[in-house]
């Protein structure tokens, strides 16, 4: 699976996930350095891959922006070590906004919000 987020400025999505949370850029549209004219980008972190393409091209599919994004829903990315990810958002002053902590599920984890109000649940398996 591979969630596709819209956005209003793709050029800051990949700024804050490659910048902040590690991501590496595979691909942006139109080619060339990402920025304010970015109108789509996929990034990874491991084996995740998560795509960003500007709002009015979600409008134009007849979705709609007006709500609140990411309600309801948490994106959770699995990673090699949760710890070490934790660490990194918080020295990069992200919002952490449900602490890091073995879960009765058999995952460590914990919750972030991104630069749109996207939550995403970094998790690894317990060992």
């Amino acid at each position: 699976m591979c969630p596709e987020l819209f956005v209003p400025d793709v050029g800051a999505a990949i700024d804050f996930y490659t910048g902040k949370l590690g991501f590496t850029l595979y691909r942006v549209d139109p080619p060339g350095e990402p920025g304010p004219a970015s109108e789509f980008a996929i990034l990874t972190l491991g084996r995740a891959v998560v795509m960003f393409a500007k709002d009015d091209l979600y409008a134009a599919m007849g979705g709609s922006t007006e709500s609140p994004r990411g309600v309801a829903i948490d994106v959770r990315i699995m990673v090699d070590d949760a710890d070490a990810m934790y660490n990194r958002c918080r020295e990069s002053g992200v919002q952490i906004v449900y602490d890091i902590a073995d879960r009765y599920y058999g995952l460590r984890d914990f919750v972030i919000t991104d630069l749109n109000g996207f939550r995403l649940r970094f998790a690894a398996p317990l060992r």
